[in-house]
């Protein structure tokens, strides 16, 4: 017996009604009149289509979001590679302002100490003739 347009439209939507584990199980157990066997097989390879297609979509997503996922990583490890040679490089630097300041400042305190002597010497050489003259 073939189905008129109108009883097929009212099956599908009674079947939209049900959820996809209720019809196949119906149809597994023979609870569908025969006359709506074919029509509901087709329902159902369309609901498997669908669902296939969901998934598919949701896994092609799902690469992209890991592919930019991964760039974005390998950008950002890129960025801390620099900035590791970079700070390195402030490193170095910093070590040789480090060493060229000890330098200086042995420098100045050798300085310093030949100043003092310097001024101590000097004072000596001023007051000496004055204590040989009021001696």
């Amino acid at each position: 017996m073939a189905l008129t347009p109108e009883q097929e439209r009212l099956w599908r939507a009674e079947l939209e009604n049900l959820s996809i584990a209720q019809v196949r199980s119906d149809l597994e157990r023979d609870k569908i009149q025969s006359a709506y066997v074919h029509l509901t097989s087709q329902w159902l390879a369309e609901k498997d289509r669908e669902a296939e297609t969901r998934d598919q979509a949701s896994r092609l997503e799902q690469t992209e979001i890991a592919r930019a996922a991964a760039a974005e990583a390998t950008r950002a490890s890129e960025a801390a590679e620099k900035a590791s040679v970079a700070a390195d490089r402030q490193a170095i630097a910093a070590e040789r302002q480090a060493t060229a300041a000890e330098r200086a400042n042995r420098r100045a305190t050798t300085a310093l100490v030949i100043a003092i002597i310097s001024i101590t010497v000097s004072a000596i050489g001023i007051w000496m003739p004055y204590w040989d003259v009021h001696k």
